[in-house]
């Protein structure tokens, strides 16, 4: 089944208006918006910001991942390094793949930031790593990286 990142924003604007306004991890200035969303080996890759995490993520062109089981780990291969997703398996979307950028958006002043952020990292992603170690999120995030 493939995902749409329509569908996928409006789940999450869902799970924000039923589940998390009002929560104290929550970022009243910023909303939910996928960001830098485009094709990548037949997957749909961008960044999900929320006003409580900012993740980029992974959308199945195929069922390649339908026997992962929620929580399970992959390694995706990107110029800039190797990236640790997780499985979310979801009655509503089905199966996707996830890696944190932001545990909490707190400090993130407005959605303007939060977006420029999402743009960088998928800037970043297909900056060729200048040694064969992973790279970080810190990394990935900053530009910073060591050879």
């Amino acid at each position: 089944m493939r995902i749409k990142v329509a569908d996928l924003v409006a789940h999450y604007e869902m799970i924000f208006e039923e589940r998390m306004r009002g929560l104290p991890i929550v970022n009243e200035r910023l909303a939910v918006e996928a960001v830098g969303f485009e094709q990548w080996e037949d997957q749909d890759l961008g960044i999900l910001i929320t006003p409580w995490f900012m993740n980029l993520v992974l959308l199945p062109g195929n069922d390649e991942w339908a026997e992962n089981a929620q929580g399970d780990m992959s390694s995706i291969e990107f110029p800039s390094g190797p990236i640790e997703f997780i499985t979310s398996r979801d009655d509503v979307l089905g199966t996707y793949l996830t890696a944190v950028l932001f545990r909490s958006v707190s400090d993130v002043p407005d959605q303007r930031t939060a977006r420029e952020l999402a743009l960088r990292v998928m800037q970043d992603l297909f900056v060729p790593a200048r040694s064969e170690r992973s790279v970080s999120r810190r990394e990935l995030l900053t530009g910073l990286r060591s050879t």
